[in-house]
This record gives C-alpha cells, sequence and structure tokens, in this order.
C-alpha cells in the first residue's frame, strides 16, 4: 500500500504584519547604507594621512641627503686640518660626531620614508605595474587662512555617517519593538492545503490551520527583551552623539594648533634661522669667524627645516582628521 501526504503552507500572521516587518527591514536597509558609506569615507581618511606622510617623508629624506653631504665634507676637512697640525682634536671630534648622527637621521629617514609608501600602497591596494607611481616632491604650502567651520558640531550630529547609522539603528529597533508587540499573542500562525492519497481509497483535500501560542507569559518576555534592546540602541544613539561632538571640538583644536605651529615655523623660525646663516656668511666672508663657525650654524639650521617640514605634515593630517570627524567618524575610530 502507498500513501502520499502532499501539504502548502504560508505565513498567515507575517502577511498581515508585512507593512510594518517591510519597514523595519527598509531601516536596516538603510542602516546597511550608512555602514558601507562609513567604511569608505574611513578608508579615504587613512589614504589622505598615509598619502601626507609619504610625502612628508620622501622629502626629509631629501634634506637629510644635503645633510648628510655637508656632515661628511665637513668631517673630511677637520680630520685633514688636524693631520696639519691646524686643529684640535675636541673640534674634530665634534664635526665627527655630527656626521655620524647625519648618517643615523638620514638611515631612519629612508626607513619612514619606504615605510610610509608601502603603508600607501597597502591602502590604495597596488600592485605590480601599478606600483611605478611617483609623488609630489615636496608638501603642499600652507593656506592663507586657517578653516573656520560653522556649527560643527550641529554639522556633525546632520551628517557623521556614524551618528546616521545609530539613528537608523535606533528607529529600526522602535519598529522592531512596535511589530513584536502586535505579534505578542500569536507566534505562529499559518494555513496551507492539504492532500492524501491511499492506495484503494478515494483522494482526500482539505485546508490545515496551525496555531502556536505561547505558555505561561502570552509574549511578555518577547516583548521585554524587545524593549531592552530598543533601550540599548538608545543608549548608544545619544552616546555617539556625545563622542561626536567632543570628537569635533578635539580635532579642530588640533587643527588649529597646528596650524598655527606650521605658520610660527614658516614665518619665525625658519626666516629667523636663514636671517643668521647670511650674517654667519658675511662674517666668514669678512674672515670674522672660520669655516667650522659656518657649519656650526647649518647643524642648528637642521631642527628647524626639518620642524617644518613635520608641522606642514601634521597640518594637512589634522585637516584631514577635521573633515572626518565632521562627517565620517572619529580619527583612529574602529567600525
Amino acid at each position: 500500500m502507498v500513501e502520499i501526504d502532499r501539504s502548502i503552507m504560508f505565513d498567515v500572521l507575517g502577511l498581515l504584519t508585512m507593512p510594518a516587518a517591510k519597514e523595519v527591514m527598509q531601516r536596516r536597509f538603510e542602516q546597511a547604507q550608512y555602514s558601507a558609506a562609513f567604511e569608505a569615507v574611513a578608508l579615504a581618511a587613512d589614504v589622505r594621512r598615509a598619502y601626507y606622510g609619504a610625502v612628508a617623508a620622501q622629502e626629509l629624506v631629501k634634506y637629510y641627503q644635503r645633510v648628510m653631504d655637508a656632515a661628511e665634507a665637513s668631517s673630511e676637512l677637520a680630520k685633514r686640518m688636524l693631520e696639519a697640525g691646524n686643529f684640535n682634536k675636541l673640534a674634530q671630534m665634534r664635526e665627527q660626531a655630527f656626521h655620524a648622527d647625519a648618517t643615523t637621521q638620514l638611515a631612519r629617514a629612508r626607513h619612514r620614508a619606504l615605510a610610509e609608501l608601502e603603508r600607501l600602497t597597502r591602502l590604495l591596494g597596488l600592485a605590480g605595474e601599478q606600483l611605478a607611481f611617483t609623488l609630489p616632491e615636496r608638501m603642499p604650502d600652507l593656506p592663507a587662512e586657517p578653516v573656520e567651520p560653522k556649527d560643527a558640531e550641529q554639522t556633525a550630529m546632520d551628517k557623521r555617517l556614524d551618528v546616521l547609522v545609530a539613528r537608523r539603528s535606533a528607529e529600526a529597533m522602535a519598529k522592531s519593538l512596535g511589530l513584536t508587540k502586535i505579534t505578542r499573542f500569536v507566534n505562529v500562525f499559518e494555513a496551507g492545503y492539504q492532500n492524501k492519497n491511499q492506495t484503494g481509497e478515494t483522494r482526500q483535500d482539505g485546508y490545515e490551520i496551525r496555531l502556536e501560542l505561547p505558555l505561561f507569559d502570552f509574549g511578555s518576555a518577547r516583548v521585554a527583551r524587545a524593549e531592552a534592546t530598543y533601550m540599548q540602541a538608545l543608549h548608544r544613539a545619544a552616546q555617539t552623539a556625545v563622542n561626536a561632538r567632543s570628537e569635533v571640538r578635539e580635532s579642530y583644536a588640533a587643527y588649529r594648533t597646528s596650524f598655527d605651529l606650521a605658520r610660527h615655523y614658516r614665518d619665525e623660525v625658519v626666516p629667523l634661522r636663514k636671517r643668521i646663516s647670511e650674517e654667519n656668511l658675511l662674517r666668514y666672508n669678512g674672515m670674522l669667524i672660520g669655516v667650522f663657525e659656518l657649519l656650526a650654524d647649518s647643524h642648528e639650521q637642521v631642527r628647524s627645516v626639518t620642524g617644518y617640514i613635520e608641522a606642514l605634515r601634521d597640518f594637512w593630517v589634522a585637516q584631514t582628521n577635521l573633515q572626518t570627524a565632521l562627517t565620517g567618524r572619529a580619527p583612529g575610530a574602529g567600525s
């Protein structure tokens, strides 16, 4: 004897609550879109920071190479003058020490340039022939005036992607809570068509309705869990907003400080060191000082020039961080 049962079931309750469920899914879809944009903005900011780091490191290598050449020449001159009896041992060792320091700084600068370039390459996802890209020889100039964003904190509330993600998450949780409350008394309500064939018997057709009811709590546990999840989403959204406003203030303070510091190097420190060098050159031409006094002044110039290059790099990185804090996420924040 052969017996065959067939049945087709569909979720009636799901069909009745489809509009509410669709709205929940729409909120979650928007949340996923913002999350994707969130990661894209973060990657773009990382690339910009790596780009400025690579350009600055490359510029420092070129400068340290010139310092190295000068230090090598002064060290050799001091050695020959010592052998000729026209120079004392202490001064010669000072020139030799400066040459040793220049060698160390150049080696570190080359490694830093390679590391920054490889970091940029990884972020860009380049390989093979694509690695043959070139960077500018120097950092971009400092802008004439710093940016003064208006209503920066409100801009972050309106446009920051992590704030929008948290907001959409809370909205989706709210809709999901409403759907849970609607269906709290019924877990499953299914209806469908069924037939049965048996050898030697007449075919039997009919309908089947399946209804599952919660025991004891009548859905209160599901509602309580949904309410707790919703409150968690609200607290996360509130904390995200608080963090965003704080991070905008911090990023702007870092931006202004780096701008003022770079401008100070550009307008005060570097020009002053240049004027001192020009005065020493005049004194050297007038035979008032020797070649090593002139070289000693060039040692001081190294700090001012490298300080300016690093301050300029820090400014452009701080500007990137400020832009990201206004529209994307905090610099260095995780997903």
